[in-house]
């Protein structure tokens, strides 16, 4: 799984797309391996059940990483290695497991169909599983499972790229996409790890990886700035399969990168050019090394194999026209000094991420321009350590510096007015009526002695 390359290549202002291309080979090689290794029978992990994969969720990813990829084949090197690990894919994608499946459940067999769909869009055709999924499609049973609205949209753009409809207006949103986190504001703070998923793959199907795009359900500046929020967390985290899920925010929407996203993706790609892969949550590697053989590299493609492949379906996505994201951070309206006034508070914490490696290697003015990043990354640390006091400072700071007009900032300073209603509810009180509306501007009106209070432990659990 070893990559080589420099952790920050340059071609002008924009990062070099052989680089790019590069990583996507990486990606189809992983996708090679897991394939041969795993696609028949999937992976069980008797110690971290978790890390377990059914093989039809398997040869489904790999299925959409050639897809996605398909769109920049004509790049040396990308077309020979697609062929082959499509070749790979089809006894699997239409093996009698994946035809039994479409057979007997309809209500999913769109899921099981997903990878024989995007391999037939390929040019790999194969009418007898056609004709199955037509019957099934058909059934009276067709819509006997309710899913979520994300998952929703992933069965309306699976059935387009089917049926390759073009009645269906492009410039229109999905009704699907109205009832997603898409067109609502996620819990930034508090939020699951699932919330993001669930953004993440609703802006996938919405756009249909830039291949069949619709319109966004809300204004995609406001959708952006909630990703920059996300990405913060993952980040800070050292989740680099969601972050890069994440940010493919910007290559899908077609929007210029942020200081934020250009820096997260340096992250990424500096992570990916040490390690040899990217990460995964799921892999231990204490446990890894004391692996051997055939069950080392199991576990090593079982648990890293997603990560890989979100690594390639962003350069993907990059390489497509104008998307690609630029060698340095941009600096156009930095907050002279700011990122070292939030640093001092991150720092103090002594608590260490990858992210900071790369931070490293910033100018100031660099680091100036993803001091926005930095005052959300310090915000969510203080909130889950309850911390509240920290949090009206760090507000306080932001808004000083310009910084605050953004979603987390504004959800922060929701949570402390409130934190001060519960106050008066715990004292017996009526509530104050301060009358600010929940922006930071409410941040410097906190004068009680909720700073005492709330720096303990309010809430159980």
């Amino acid at each position: 799984m070893a990559t080589n390359g420099p952790a920050t290549p340059v071609q002008g202002h924009r990062w070099d797309k052989k680089d790019l291309e590069r990583r996507i080979c990486h990606a189809l090689e992983i996708a090679k391996q897991a394939v041969e290794r795993l696609a028949s029978t999937g992976y069980t992990d008797p110690d971290e059940p978790g890390n377990s994969i059914r093989p039809e969720k398997l040869i489904s990813e790999t299925a959409l990483l050639l897809y996605a990829t398909s769109r920049v084949g004509h790049l040396d090197g990308l077309r020979a290695r697609v062929e082959c690990v499509a070749q790979l894919l089809i006894p699997h994608a239409r093996s009698e497991r994946m035809l039994l499946g479409v057979c007997l459940q309809p209500a999913i067999a769109l899921d099981y169909a997903h990878a024989h769909v995007l391999l037939s869009r390929l040019g790999y055709q194969d009418s007898g599983f056609d004709a199955l999924l037509e019957q099934s499609v058909r059934s009276q049973a067709r819509a006997g499972r309710e899913r979520t609205p994300h998952r929703t949209l992933e069965q309306e753009w699976i059935r387009g790229t089917w049926k390759d409809s073009r009645t269906v207006p492009r410039q229109c949103t999905p009704p699907a996409a109205l009832n997603s986190v898409l067109n609502q504001s996620m819990d930034l703070l508090s939020g699951s790890r699932e919330d993001i998923y669930a953004f993440t793959h609703a802006l996938m199907y919405v756009t249909g990886f830039n291949i069949s795009p619709r319109r966004l359900p809300r204004a995609r500046g406001a959708i952006l700035a909630e990703a920059e929020a996300a990405l913060a967390r993952c980040l800070d985290e050292q989740d680099y399969d969601l972050g890069g899920e994440v940010l493919l925010a910007w290559p899908l929407t077609g929007a210029t990168w942020s200081p934020a996203a250009a820096f997260g993706f340096h992250v990424l790609a500096r992570v990916e050019d040490q390690a040899g892969f990217l990460p995964a949550p799921g892999t231990r590697l204490e446990r890894l090394n004391k692996l051997q053989g055939g069950d080392r590299t199991n576990y090593l493609l079982a648990t890293a194999y997603h990560t890989a492949y979100v690594m390639g379906l962003l350069c993907a996505a990059a390489l497509q026209p104008g998307r690609t994201p630029p060698s340095r951070i941009p600096t156009n309206g930095s907050a002279r000094g700011s990122a070292k006034m939030i640093l001092r508070c991150l720092d103090a914490e002594g608590q260490s991420a990858h992210w900071r490696d790369q931070l490293n290697q910033l100018d100031d003015l660099e680091r100036d321009a993803i001091a926005g990043l930095l005052l959300s990354i310090a915000l969510r640390r203080k909130i889950s350590q309850r911390q509240y006091g920290a949090v009206q400072q760090l507000l306080k700071m932001g808004y000083d510096l310009g910084l605050a007009d953004t979603p987390a900032s504004s959800q922060a300073a929701e949570m402390l007015e409130r934190l001060a209603t519960f106050a008066d509810a715990t004292r017996g009180q009526p509530p104050r009526l301060k009358g600010a509306s929940p922006c930071i501007s409410a941040a410097p009106l906190f004068e009680t002695d909720l700073t005492r209070m709330a720096d303990g432990p309010l809430v159980s659990g």
